[in-house]
């Protein structure tokens, strides 16, 4: 924007000085005095090629061919400004008068450059001799006084402008650039009207001030500016000033292209979902461009296609990153193109075949710092709704934190912090408080898993490393613990299959009705593995232990379930071994398990018996007062019975 008005007062300027000097000498003196004043105001050289002659139809004037102005000395893009033809029509009345009345003032074929070099100075800035502000001229004579000069409407037509940045890069082309504007005097409002092509786009604009004297002092004149390119409209009212450049007023904004004009500009307009501004965008807000180049938005109505945002925004572009700190809110809002629902199946997170493999552009931390507070209503997400959501966002090179301040979803509430850091590779840690969450729902949305229905609370402190999902859930490591009230398992039932020993307790319509759940997990290198499960169901007790491989979206865990008899604690056990997909598990009694477990009895009972045996002989060896492998030897052992019952037939006998 800066550099259009620029060069609009460039062009201006620079005609108008060359007008001026042109008016007050006879032609025939034209080419010679005209280059001679012009280089002596502006130190830039100006050349007539052509002819410069006075006209007297369809009004006085003058037209002059072939004008050329040269560049700054830094340049090596040829001349400033190049223009086939300028004709100057000149109010009849205003020749003899004291003033100079310019009805028209055309100027066809003009190729103008503006340029700004590595240093930041830009070609537009001249230096020379000042001479009097363009609404009033010095004769030549040594007391001759001012004439005040006018222009009712200067026209521009078939124009080519050019902005070339070496700061930056930047380079924009203008053709077919056609302007007209109306300005009585400096003191008196200014209209400008004018179109363009812009790499193909047509562009129009329409401008007004109250008076360009004001403008060019540095006082905050009223304007109104409005824009149109393709499907893009663009609005400003209020007041602006030039030196430095800034603006109070209104802003409004819609685009149903996707503001193609910005890219041909060389603004960069990133993709949107549907929803956040894929289809329609409209900005409605009060606006402030201060003097230190930052950008303020206040009551703020932002629709992105059928949702609306309301808030404020703070841009300031001074710093190594732009910086935007914004308050935001919405009342409902539809994310469904986010969802699996609505993108086929498969999101960032999840695909058809698993954790999704493609690589998570994070680049869009490093462009900008921020910070944003957000809270809506109800989110819709496909088949999930978040019932209200409250969070706070920061943003600081490349490494993101948000705060969920609570999100309300899934019935119900999630608290806790997550970080996204993308610097020196993508990392991602989770300190979640999940409390009273569906789970059937919740877990469909993030993990393609539909079993499991209840409410349920976890608490989770996970920690991620890897450019893509897969590699994410493939490197997790931390602890996880969740507890239960009651719920279903769906897909097989487990009363049944230990009451009958019946593996057909499985499939569409199987469930197993529970009264509570609990359990925790070490997360390594994306393995869950648990050994506490505790299952509480009428008539039954189940304990469990294994791992859950995240990555591979896998399970192996056995479940032991004892079917009790009449509530008491014994009762059957059935040992079952769940291995497989998380879609399709694979579920059968533990033989193995059965089998070793029968091992383990019988070796324990024997183990028993002989424990028992030993404690029998010692007690023995102890009574006969013998050694204990004495026992092994029947001699020996029947002539210790013999000496201890002689020596207890004494003791009788004699009273001892």
């Amino acid at each position: 924007m800066k550099w259009l008005i620029r060069s609009a007062l460039t062009l201006v300027t620079l005609i108008l000085i060359a007008v001026v000097v042109l008016i007050m000498v006879p032609t025939e003196r034209v080419a010679q005095l005209a280059a001679d004043r012009f280089e002596a105001t502006t130190g830039r050289a100006l050349t007539l090629g052509g002819p410069v002659k006075a006209t007297l139809w369809p009004r006085p004037g003058i037209r002059a061919e072939g004008i050329e102005i040269a560049n700054a000395g830094w340049s090596d893009q040829g001349p400033m400004l190049t223009a086939e033809t300028l004709e100057v029509g000149i109010a009849l009345g205003s020749i003899f008068g004291s003033d100079i009345r310019i009805e028209t003032l055309q100027i066809d074929g003009a190729r103008l450059i503006l340029e700004r070099n590595a240093d930041g100075r830009g070609n537009w800035e001249i230096a020379g001799t000042p001479v009097a502000q363009p609404g009033s001229i010095g004769s030549d004579g040594g007391g001759a006084s001012a004439r005040a000069l006018s222009i009712d409407r200067a026209i521009l037509t078939g124009a080519d402008v050019t902005w070339l940045d070496h700061e930056d890069g930047t380079q924009i082309r203008l053709r077919a650039v056609d302007l007209e504007t109306r300005l009585a005097d400096l003191n008196s409002p200014v209209r400008i009207t004018g179109s363009a092509l812009v790499s193909g786009q047509a562009v129009t604009l329409e401008a007004s001030l109250d008076a360009a004297r004001s403008l060019m002092q540095g006082a905050l004149t009223p304007v109104a500016f409005s824009l149109r390119a393709g499907e893009t409209a663009l609005r400003l009212d209020g007041r602006a000033d030039l030196d430095p450049l800034s603006f109070e007023g209104r802003i409004e904004a819609t685009s149903s292209d996707r503001f193609k004009v910005a890219n041909v500009l060389g603004i960069v307009v990133p993709d949107l979902p549907d929803g956040l501004g894929a289809r329609s965008i409209a900005l409605n807000a009060a606006i402030t461009l201060a003097p230190a180049g930052t950008l303020h938005f206040r009551d703020m109505i932002m629709d992105l296609d059928t949702n609306r945002l309301t808030g404020a925004l703070d841009v300031d572009p001074n710093g190594a990153r732009t910086r935007l700190v914004a308050n935001l809110s919405a009342d409902t809002l539809d994310l469904t193109a986010l969802s699996r629902k609505g993108q086929g199946g498969e999101t960032a997170l999840v695909s058809e075949t698993g954790w999704a493999r493609e690589t998570l552009d994070v680049s869009g931390l490093f462009a900008a710092d921020g910070e944003l507070t957000f809270s809506s209503g109800a989110v819709t997400m496909g088949d999930a709704t978040f019932d209200e959501v409250r969070a706070r966002a920061v943003v600081d090179d490349g490494r993101a934190v948000v705060t969920l301040q609570p999100l309300i979803a899934y019935g119900g509430t999630v608290t806790g912090d997550v970080v996204v850091n993308g610097r020196g590779g993508l990392s991602s840690r989770a300190t979640l408080e999940l409390s009273g969450l569906q789970m059937q729902p919740f877990l469909i949305e993030f993990a393609d898993f539909d079993r499991l229905i209840g409410q349920a609370d976890i608490s989770l402190d996970l920690l991620g490393i890897g450019d893509t999902t897969q590699q994410l859930i493939d490197s997790l490591s931390g602890n996880v613990a969740f507890r239960m009230g009651a719920g279903e398992i769906l897909g097989f039932d487990i009363g049944g299959m230990v009451r009958t020993l019946d593996l057909g307790y499985r499939g569409e319509g199987q469930k197993t009705v529970f009264d509570g759940v609990s359990s925790s997990f070490v997360v390594t290198d994306g393995i869950a593995r648990g050994d506490d499960l505790s299952l509480t169901a009428p008539y039954l007790l189940a304990t469990g232990a294994g791992d859950i491989a995240l990555g591979a979206q896998t399970i192996s865990y056995r479940l032991i379930p004892t079917l009790r008899r009449g509530g008491g604690s014994d009762g059957i056990t059935v040992p079952l071994l769940i291995e497989g997909p998380w879609s399709d598990p694979r579920i059968r009694p533990d033989l193995e398990y059965i089998a070793r477990q029968k091992l383990d009895v019988e070796r324990a009972q024997t183990e028993a018996r002989d424990r028992a045996g030993e404690l029998a002989r010692t007690r023995i060896a102890d009574e006969l007062e013998i050694a204990p492998e004495v026992l092994t030897d029947r001699d020996a052992l029947e002539d210790a019975l013999k000496d201890r019952v002689e020596e207890k037939l004494l003791d009788l006998l004699l009273g001892r």
